[in-house]
């Protein structure tokens, strides 16, 4: 069934589901999204997610090592990262997190980690720690690894976690590792949103330096809902054996091909100009934000992250939210603890993941930065956020959902990505579908 014939179906058959289907579809395609957690899929890793093979499952109980498109996918992944094991099995960035605190560590052992990142992901009485936090200087605004490495010699954590989800700068991972191996603490990173970055050589890769690394898979690499650990070879027995004994002994083969697939796109030459452009296009975004006189904390951005600083605006973070959602701007507010315990910042994270995505260049982001800016500096005018939102729409209109830039072949899988007419003829449709296919199967035996 095609797609304009199912949908066709669902909307006869289940009303509420199709409304829902619109509602989403009016919204990704008519506003700006800024959400550091999210992205707009591959159209690869999207049709395979969506194939036949949905109907089998990979299980441990099949093989005792990986086979076949497992084994593919995590030589990929190993190559990619220069890790020594990967393991793929894990539908999320919290089980991979439970998997690595029952593998490392036990119950009450103290665990030192940036703003106490993780300690939302132990949700079991087997799985209470002693958390110590560390965080940026309030003053910089930046991370003091001497100050780290006092805390670590004053606490002997047993493991050490890195995740700089509100964290736009680089630092020297080397550095740190040197921190938790010198008190025989374990070293564990987190780059999440910033995997794309790291696999691309786009920012330092802390694999070499890490005991563990984690990451989603659905963010900065545009696949699947997923997630993956990497670590040394000698963590690999326990870490595989904690992934059965916690339940995480199969995988559907649709997400293995999916996973697959982003790990074969993130070596190509079109993904490795999509994250430059990630990275120019968070930078051009500062950019029209300060020029506005919009204060960005923590001295810029490194990566896909910009953080505006609503206290200096003297802004909370719902009404910022709220004034910016109704001007056609996807947000994410939060607040940002520093190492004093009475000095936090309420914030706006903003990603330039999916704008990049979508096709938008350093142009449009830095004038998309002073339009936000308009809006934070009149928060309670009505007719301003109404005017703003207008020209957000105007810009939205003119990107797809995928840009076809950066496509790894030019055949668009799904008509809805595209920034060519979606209203196709069901001929061409299977004619493209084919066509697809054939060139997917090749690029994947690559």
């Amino acid at each position: 069934m095609d797609r304009e014939n199912a949908l066709s179906t669902i909307a006869s058959f289940d009303t509420e589901l199709y409304t829902f289907f619109q509602e989403e579809l009016q919204r990704q395609k008519y506003t700006l999204s800024f959400m550091p957690e999210e992205n707009y899929s591959s159209p690869l890793s999207t049709y395979l997610e969506g194939s036949i093979l949905s109907n089998t499952l990979t299980t441990h109980h099949d093989e005792a090592k990986p086979t076949g498109l497992e084994e593919i996918t995590i030589n990929r992944i190993n190559k990619l990262f220069g890790s020594e094991h990967a393991v793929i099995r894990l539908e999320s960035i919290a089980a991979a997190s439970r998997v690595v605190f029952y593998s490392l560590a036990k119950k009450g052992d103290t665990i030192l980690s940036l703003d106490n990142r993780k300690s939302d992901h132990c949700n079991s009485k087997n799985l209470e720690f002693n958390f110590v936090r560390f965080s940026i200087d309030p003053k910089t605004q930046l991370l003091n690894l001497d100050r780290v490495e006092q805390i670590a010699k004053e606490h002997k954590p047993k493991v050490i976690i890195f995740s700089p989800v509100n964290y736009p700068r680089v630092i020297d991972y080397e550095r740190l590792a040197k921190i938790a191996h010198d008190i025989g603490a374990y070293m564990w990173f987190d780059i999440c949103q910033n995997v794309g970055l790291v696999a691309t050589g786009q920012i330092p890769s802390p694999v070499p330096y890490a005991d563990v690394v984690t990451f989603s898979t659905h963010d900065s690499l545009r696949g699947p809902q997923s997630s993956v650990i990497l670590c040394k070879k000698e963590l690999a027995d326990i870490i595989d054996k904690t992934v059965i004994t916690t339940g995480h002994f199969s995988l559907k083969k649709n997400i293995l091909a999916s996973l697959a697939v982003i790990f074969k796109e993130a070596t190509t030459e079109k993904f490795k100009q999509y994250t430059k452009q990630v990275v120019l296009n968070a930078k051009a975004l500062q950019k029209g934000l300060e020029e506005e006189g919009i204060t960005i904390l923590c001295k810029g951005t490194d990566t896909n992250l910009v953080l505006v600083n609503l206290t200096k605006l003297g802004i909370s973070c719902k009404k910022a939210h709220n004034a910016l959602q109704s001007a056609g701007f996807i947000v994410k507010p939060t607040v940002l603890s520093t190492c004093d315990e009475n000095l936090n910042f309420e914030i706006l994270r903003l990603s330039s993941l999916i704008l990049t995505t979508r096709g938008l260049k350093e142009v449009q982001m830095e004038h998309i930065g002073k339009m936000m800016a308009k809006v934070l500096k009149n928060i309670d005018d009505m007719a301003i956020i109404e005017e703003v939102r207008q020209e957000a729409v105007d810009i939205a209109m003119e990107c797809p959902l995928f840009s076809d830039e950066w496509l790894a072949f030019k055949d668009v899988l799904n008509p809805l990505y595209s920034a060519k007419d979606i209203n196709i003829s069901h001929e061409l449709a299977a004619e493209r579908k084919m066509a697809v296919m054939k060139k997917l199967f090749s690029f994947m035996k690559k």
